[in-house]
């Protein structure tokens, strides 16, 4: 049996659903679609898409996905709907609903950079490269322990010679550097500045959402998925709790509006 969510996480969730317009800001691995050890193999679970969908087409309620993935990779796993906010590379990269069509992808990433993570790649077997337009990513979800801190130390070696003008992150099985310096919550930020909703909700699973914790007010909902120290008041335990929250937001929404 899947544990309930606890009464204060309920009440929050009650509240935020009976605001005018609100904001569900999602990240995607972790929180909406298992972990797995190919990144191009994650999908969203399908009571997280089902709910989705439906929220989407209710008054007064916007969808994000907010995730380290660039959003040539969002495009290809998660398969957003055209009226979803999209906020990829950890907040570099910002699309209201609609511009994803007409969206192409620039590549900023110095060849030397490349080359330097692929032999790291080459040097530990089972290792993989993600290119991403700002950045790269060494994920070792997968592999051998003693083998993957050594390909992650190595991965931090490349990026320390390189100074101060990347920005390097770590989350579950990953080592990321950028060329560019943004975060989850700068992404939050700009989509709440361009939608202005009444409250926000984001809910991720790894450190690089608590960025995203930060920038939300009272009024908004912050929830750690998963695990792990975080600032957010409430935690879920994985996409299936996700998911839920999610049908329970919907079914508040969904009577407040019967009775008016």
């Amino acid at each position: 049996m899947p544990e309930p969510m606890s009464s204060d996480l309920t009440e929050a969730l009650s509240a935020f659903a009976s605001q005018d317009t609100i904001l569900v800001a999602l990240d995607f691995d972790g929180t909406l679609a298992p972990l797995v050890d190919n990144p191009e193999a994650s999908r969203m679970i399908e009571p997280a898409r089902q709910v989705l969908e439906k929220l989407t087409t209710m008054p007064g309620v916007t969808i994000a996905l907010v995730t380290g993935r660039a959003i040539d990779s969002v495009k290809r796993v998660a398969q957003p709907l055209n009226e979803w906010f999209l906020v990829g590379s950890h907040g570099i990269e910002v699309l209201s609903p609609g511009e994803v069509t007409d969206y192409e992808t620039p590549w900023l990433v110095p060849g030397d950079l490349i080359n330097q993570f692929e032999a790291v790649i080459a040097a530990q077997p089972g290792t993989r490269l993600e290119q991403k337009p700002f950045g790269l990513a060494l994920h070792t979800r997968g592999v051998e322990e003693q083998l993957a801190r050594k390909a992650e130390a190595a991965a931090h070696e490349v990026c320390d010679a390189w100074g101060e003008e990347l920005v390097v992150r770590t989350g579950h099985g990953i080592v990321e550097c950028s060329i560019q310096d943004a975060t989850k919550g700068d992404g939050i930020a700009e989509v709440r500045r361009r939608l202005r909703p009444s409250a926000v909700l984001f809910a991720g699973d790894d450190r690089t959402d608590e960025d995203g914790f930060a920038v939300l007010g009272e009024q908004d909902v912050a929830i750690r998925v998963g695990g792990g120290e975080t600032i957010a008041p409430y935690q879920l335990l994985d996409a299936h709790a996700v998911a839920e929250a999610l049908w329970f937001i919907h079914d508040k929404r969904a009577s407040v509006d019967s009775a008016s």
